[in-house]
C-alpha cells in the first residue's frame, strides 16, 4: 500500500533519536510537546470501513488478528499504531510479539493507535492535538485502543516524564512537538562488539585509527558485520589501537569501505570493545537491514551471505574490553535480538555472486628508495541487484618503500561503466605521470 511506504518515509524516517542527557539541548522549542510512553510493537496501518477492518504491516502484508477485526469502529478511517503483545497488561517485546502472531487466537495482541490519517475517505489535516482528540473518539476499545499523549509547555515537564517512564522500567518515549517534529528519546544503549577490521586515517593523520568495524559472534568463527565506530576515541587510542592492530592483518574476500573511501584493514578476532548508541535498527526505508556474515578461517575471512541485521545510531566507542573474548557469551548476537526486524518476509538468505575483473593496469617506478607500484582494478560485482552493491567499483592501490605507510588505497563505488572508465582516466590523469612504466 503506497499510504504505508509514503508515511514511513515522511514521518517514521524522520524521527530522532536524543540522548537523555540532551533531551534540553536537541529538542527544538515548540509551542507545546505531545508525549507518550514508547510501546514495544511492530508499525500497523489499521483500515476500517463498511466491510470490516483490515491491518497492514510495514510490508504492506495483510495480517490476520481475529480479537481486533471483530470490533467495529464508528467511522471509516485509516489508523496508524503500534501492534502490541501484552501479558498482565504490560507490552511485551519484539520476539514475544512476533511469536504471538503466530497464534493469535490464544495470545493478547492489541493495536495502539497514535496516528490518523483518513476519516470518512478523506485525507486528514490537522494539528496533533486535534488528532490526538479524534483518535480517542474512534480508537477507544481494550483491542483498538489510543496510546495515552501528555500535552506538556516545557523541555523541563517532557525530561521529567521521560523519567518516570524509565524508572517504572518503560522503554521511552516519543515527543511531537507543535512544528511537526518528533523524538525518540530511549537510554543509552551498550554493547560488546568484536573488532573485525580498522581504517586508517588519510594525509596528516595517516599512521592512526580513524574507525574500527565491528561485529558479533553468530557461531565458532562466524561473524556478523554490524557497523562502524569512530567517535569517542582519544588521541592516544588511535596511535596505539594502530600499532596494536596492524600486525594482525588477514587477507579477506569482503572488503568494507569506509566514509573516507578508503578499504578497511581486515584484522583476527581477537579484539573485543564496548559501544554505546542512542539506538538500533533493523530496518531502513528500504526495508530489512542487511548486514555480511563473515567465516573466519586461516586464510581469513571469506563472505558467506547477507543476512538481516541493523545499523547502530550515533555509535561511540567506550572502552576495550580486556576482560573479555570474542565469543557468543561475551559478544554474542543475542544482544541484537531485540532489535532485529522480526517482521521480515520469509526468505532465504542472500546468497551472492563472485565478483569479476574487467579491467586491471599495474604501473612500477624506480625511486631512490626502491621500485614503486601503482595498480588499478577495475571489478563488476555482479551483486547490484541485491540493492546493496554499486554495479561496478575500481580499487586503487599505490605502494612506495620509501613512504612512513607503505601502502595506501582508495575504493571508488561507480553506478555504470562510463562511471568506472571516467575513474580510472581520472586516476591516471594525477597517478601516471613521467617515469611510470605499464606493466601489465
Amino acid at each position: 500500500m503506497d499510504i504505508i511506504s509514503q508515511y514511513k518515509k515522511r514521518v517514521l524516517s524522520r524521527l530522532i533519536s536524543v540522548e537523555p542527557s540532551k533531551l534540553k539541548e536537541k529538542i527544538l522549542d515548540s509551542e507545546y510537546y505531545l508525549v507518550s510512553e514508547k510501546l514495544d510493537g511492530f508499525y500497523t496501518v489499521l483500515v476500517s470501513d463498511s466491510k470490516g477492518i483490515k491491518l497492514f504491516n510495514k510490508s504492506g502484508r495483510e495480517l490476520k488478528i481475529p480479537s481486533i477485526q471483530s470490533i467495529k469502529l464508528d467511522k471509516p478511517c485509516v489508523l496508524v499504531g503500534e501492534l502490541c503483545s501484552f501479558s498482565n497488561d504490560r507490552p511485551q517485546t519484539h520476539r514475544e510479539l512476533a511469536a504471538a502472531i503466530a497464534k493469535p487466537d490464544k495470545t493478547d495482541i492489541r493495536f495502539a493507535a497514535f496516528d490518523v490519517l483518513e476519516i470518512n475517505g478523506s485525507i486528514l489535516n490537522a494539528t496533533g492535538i486535534e488528532k490526538f482528540n479524534l483518535l480517542k473518539e474512534l480508537a477507544n476499545q481494550k483491542n483498538c485502543f489510543t496510546i495515552p499523549q501528555n500535552q506538556f509547555a516545557s523541555r523541563t515537564e517532557v525530561e521529567e516524564f521521560y523519567k518516570q517512564v524509565v524508572d517504572k522500567s518503560g522503554e521511552g518515549v516519543i515527543v511531537k512537538a507543535a512544528n511537526e517534529l518528533a523524538y525518540k528519546i530511549k537510554p543509552i544503549i551498550t554493547l560488546d562488539l568484536v573488532v573485525l577490521g580498522f581504517c586508517e586515517g588519510i594525509q596528516e593523520k595517516a599512521g592512526v585509527v580513524r574507525d574500527l568495524l565491528l561485529g558479533v559472534v553468530i557461531e565458532d568463527n562466524h561473524y556478523q558485520v554490524v557497523g562502524t565506530v569512530g567517535t569517542g576515541f582519544t588521541s592516544e587510542d588511535r596511535n596505539v589501537f594502530y600499532k596494536a592492530l596492524s600486525p594482525l592483518s588477514v587477507n579477506s574476500t569482503y572488503t568494507e569501505v569506509s566514509g573516507a573511501k578508503t578499504a578497511f584493514v581486515m584484522v583476527k578476532p581477537e579484539w573485543v570493545v564496548e559501544v554505546t548508541c542512542l539506538d538500533i535498527l533493523g530496518e531502513s526505508s528500504k526495508g530489512t537491514i542487511k548486514r555480511p556474515l563473515l567465516k573466519f578461517d586461516k586464510s581469513g575471512y571469506d563472505l558467506i551471505e547477507q543476512n538481516a541485521g541493523v545499523s547502530l545510531v550515533s555509535a561511540v566507542f567506550l572502552r576495550r574490553r580486556t576482560d573479555k573474548i570474542p565469543s557468543i557469551p561475551h559478544s554474542g548476537k543475542e544482544q541484537l535480538l531485540d532489535f532485529l526486524n522480526h517482521q521480515s518476509e520469509p526468505e532465504q538468505a542472500l546468497k551472492l555472486t563472485d565478483s569479476e575483473i574487467v579491467s586491471r593496469e599495474v604501473y612500477t617506478k624506480k625511486g631512490k628508495n626502491g621500485l614503486m607500484v601503482r595498480k588499478m582494478v577495475g571489478l563488476k560485482t555482479n551483486k547490484e541487484q541485491t540493492g546493496l552493491f554499486p554495479k561496478y567499483v575500481v580499487l586503487f592501490t599505490d605502494f612506495s618503500s620509501g613512504r612512513a605507510e607503505p601502502m595506501n588505497q582508495e575504493i571508488t563505488l561507480c553506478a555504470d561503466n562510463t562511471s568506472l572508465e571516467n575513474t580510472l582516466q581520472s586516476l591516471r590523469d594525477e597517478y601516471v605521470k613521467g617515469g611510470w612504466n605499464k606493466v601489465n
